[in-house]
């Protein structure tokens, strides 16, 4: 059994969604991690979930919730009779950190989750499978027709109850901080200052690194470049300006670090397959 570093390519997006995914024929699984936070749904199915050498059952009800870089193999035993059917959902913890800092309790509780070692990742909520199944359904995960906005506030909503359901259910354990990676590092900071000019002198200095092993311990840990991430990061907030504000497209440039506005429209195009304006006036969902 291979062992597999998934990469999850977020663009402009805060979470990467694969809703109700269904499988009749053999699904055997495979080792894999990912540079994201992950939570995984058993809507139906049997079968195993290994993590942390330790073997957690497969049913319907149950719902996993996998650390960044954290290993795990999901197993499951189908037919057409008994398929696999799942939500998985991954997202960038810091961009969900940022967004959750209006509320403390929230906040507080996924800084928890994202950085503190944890006694279990299986949480069994099949005494509340109605409920649980119910808030699935008013997410709106299935409507492909939302807006960017809509679906990521949807989105937000669903992790914030399904993090009541697992705070609800976890086993307390003395605090534990888990070794974050320096990718995980290197995002934070990027997020915190993204809107300015990038320095990758700025970014070694504070992570007490040199420039060229910040660059290739992020491209051996997410498979992509720094530049790239900061890109991403500039234009997934340049969506949400675009669709919240009724700004110039200069105006949003600028706010993200990108005034040059020549630039910004090249950058734009090329992270989302559009311009910044089509963004705006269609409301497309990146």
């Amino acid at each position: 059994m291979k062992q597999f570093f998934k990469q999850v390519d977020f663009g402009t997006k805060l979470f990467d969604i694969a809703h109700r995914q269904r499988t009749e024929t053999e699904f055997e699984g495979y080792c894999h991690f990912h540079q994201s936070c992950e939570l995984l749904y058993i809507h139906r199915g049997t079968g195993h979930v290994i993590v942390n050498e330790e073997n957690y059952p497969m049913k319907p009800g149950m719902l996993y919730y996998f650390q960044p870089y954290e290993l795990h193999l999901v197993h499951a035993e189908t037919s057409p009779e008994t398929p696999y059917e799942r939500t998985i959902f991954s997202f960038d913890p810091v961009q969900v950190a940022a967004k959750l800092k209006s509320w403390d309790w929230m906040h507080g509780k996924f800084q928890r989750l994202w950085f503190q070692s944890l006694a279990e990742c299986a949480f069994d909520l099949s005494d509340r499978f109605a409920f649980v199944e119910g808030i699935f359904d008013m997410s709106g995960l299935h409507k492909e027709a939302q807006r960017h906005e809509e679906q990521e506030e949807r989105t937000l909503l669903l992790l914030m109850q399904l993090m009541t359901c697992i705070d609800e259910k976890a086993t307390p354990l003395p605090p534990a901080i888990r070794v974050t990676r320096y990718s995980e590092q290197i995002m934070q900071w990027i997020e915190q200052h993204y809107a300015k000019g990038f320095d990758l002198d700025m970014l070694a200095e504070a992570l007490h690194l040199s420039k060229s092993y910040c660059s290739r311990v992020f491209r051996q840990e997410t498979g992509s470049s720094i530049t790239e991430y900061v890109n991403a990061t500039r234009i997934r907030h340049a969506c949400r300006l675009l669709q919240t504000t009724s700004k110039s497209v200069e105006w949003v440039g600028s706010e993200v670090g990108l005034g040059n506005t020549s630039y910004f429209c090249q950058t734009f195009k090329k992270v989302t397959g559009i311009s910044p304006h089509k963004y705006r006036t269609r409301g497309v969902l990146l």
